[in-house]
């Protein structure tokens, strides 16, 4: 219980223990509780109306445009697209051939599965009879995966399309993807022509180019779509909640409305 009452500042005493001051006799626990909470949903309502312009344009990002949804799925597909088989791979290891459709995860499950390390991959580099075509594999791989990471680094980076920097990245992520595209179709074409030609009783290989050219297609078409969004210059929309930023009392419809209740208030003689 507080030491004075908050109305008339009585100084309550130990005998004191109601809940009621006994000089004014308001209620000290419930006194100006109203304005306690109004206070703290003008706080609430204040970071509300702060934040809400962020979620409308990351709203809008995504799905406030018929060009955003497609921009959405577009950011998608390269990562559905490195499942394509980039080519295959006919090898012999150790005495039993086998035959592998080539694309991000077999590259990877390769390795893994396989047993190879990095020392291992490491000391083929300098091989006079493999060094080359292990080195162009190794770019291939690092491309392909980068491509990846970068695709879906971007497709996350969609939410911000809406911010200053927004255009700019989503044309940078998918032209970056290209020059991936580009140098792991060259690195593998690359790799297996120096293994073709070194061990062609052990290994050979075959490329896909419909499967690169497949990727590069949806990031064309990603950097169209952010094009046609930026030239048809489509503003956000924004629910204006501007009122919350003011405190309650100083809200245009709270004056409105106390306007509205003092005027109820002087008609309500007039009509008795």
């Amino acid at each position: 219980m507080a030491a004075t009452c908050p109305k008339c500042n009585y100084k309550l005493k130990i005998k004191d223990w109601r809940p009621e001051c006994p000089q004014c006799g308001v209620n000290i626990l419930y006194y100006g509780i109203e304005e306690r909470l109004r206070e703290e949903a003008d706080a609430a309502e204040h970071h509300y109306a702060k934040n809400k312009p962020k979620y409308d344009r990351l709203k809008f990002s995504l799905i406030g445009h018929p060009l955003a949804i497609v921009r959405l799925v577009l950011g998608l597909l390269p990562i559905a697209a490195l499942l394509l088989p980039m080519g295959t791979l006919n090898y012999v290891l150790p005495f039993q051939p086998h035959t592998a459709n080539v694309n991000l995860i077999t590259i990877i499950s390769f390795f893994v599965d396989k047993g190879f390390d990095l020392d291992a991959l490491t000391a083929l580099f300098g091989s006079e009879l493999l060094g080359k075509g292990v080195v162009y594999f190794a770019i291939a791989l690092v491309s392909m995966a980068l491509m990846a990471v970068l695709s879906l680094v971007g497709f996350f980076l969609l939410t911000l399309s809406c911010s200053p920097r927004g255009y700019r990245r989503n044309m940078v992520i998918p032209i970056i993807g290209m020059v991936f595209v580009t140098v792991s179709f060259i690195s593998y074409v690359l790799m297996v022509k120096e293994l073709n030609g070194a061990i062609p009783d052990i290994f050979t290989g075959t490329v896909n180019p419909l499967a690169y050219i497949a990727v590069m297609l949806v990031f064309a078409a990603l950097i169209a779509v952010n094009v046609i969004y930026k030239k048809k210059n489509i503003p956000v929309k924004y629910t204006d909640v501007s009122e919350l930023l003011l405190p309650y009392n100083e809200r245009p419809s709270t004056i409105e409305k106390k306007k509205a209740a003092a005027g109820q208030k002087a008609d309500a003689p007039a009509n008795a």
